[in-house]
């Protein structure tokens, strides 16, 4: 008999709800609802690299003296993002900087600078290699008249997917011209 009567008291006090009460009584509902339901997130920021790689070569073009540096150097940006999670479990996300590489072509009398990054090789890596993926370093690997060749690394950060760029700049004008890919291969580690 007792708990007939209280299921019954229960039902008039809720219907004696007013229609504020009711519409609080439903978002705590939902929140509640949320939370159980919230993954929590583990966000992972790798080391900024501090070491700026650098080299350079001295050459000549038609009488004129040249001398090339090259610099490779991590941006403090955190821009590159990676969702390790997979669907059932808590997010998890990898973050990681910008590598950039500059380009010094200096003269007598003249100082051309050429900035690059993985942007510039999205065109010839697989979408989802790129996405991940960040310059991992640029290096020369020799001068041929007026054409630089040179050899980029592109890696997935803590993996062993590992491409490697072999492209080109010619020297116009005192100038560096266009980026030419000439060949991309998986180098693995």
């Amino acid at each position: 008999m007792l708990s007939c009567n209280q299921q019954k008291d229960q039902k008039e006090r809720s219907d004696k709800q007013s229609e504020p009460e009711k519409e609080l009584n439903s978002q705590v509902i939902d929140e509640i609802l949320k939370l159980e339901n919230r993954r929590d997130t583990i966000h992972n920021y790798w080391e900024l690299i501090l070491d700026t790689i650098s080299e350079h070569e001295e050459f000549e073009v038609d009488s004129k003296n040249y001398k090339l540096e090259v610099r490779t150097y991590s941006l403090n940006d955190s821009a590159i993002i990676r969702n390790l999670s997979d669907f059932n479990s808590q997010l998890y996300l990898d973050y990681s900087h910008t590598m950039v590489t500059d380009f010094y072509l200096r003269t007598d009398s003249i100082t051309e600078h050429r900035q690059i990054d993985r942007a510039d090789f999205e065109s010839v890596l697989f979408p989802e290699f790129y996405a991940e993926c960040n310059l991992y370093s640029s290096e020369i690997d020799s001068i041929v008249g007026d054409v630089i060749y040179l050899t980029s690394d592109l890696a997935v950060p803590d993996t062993d997917n590992q491409w490697r760029v072999w492209y080109s700049l010619k020297i116009n004008d005192e100038r560096l011209a266009v980026l030419e890919i000439r060949e991309v291969d998986y180098v693995g580690l």
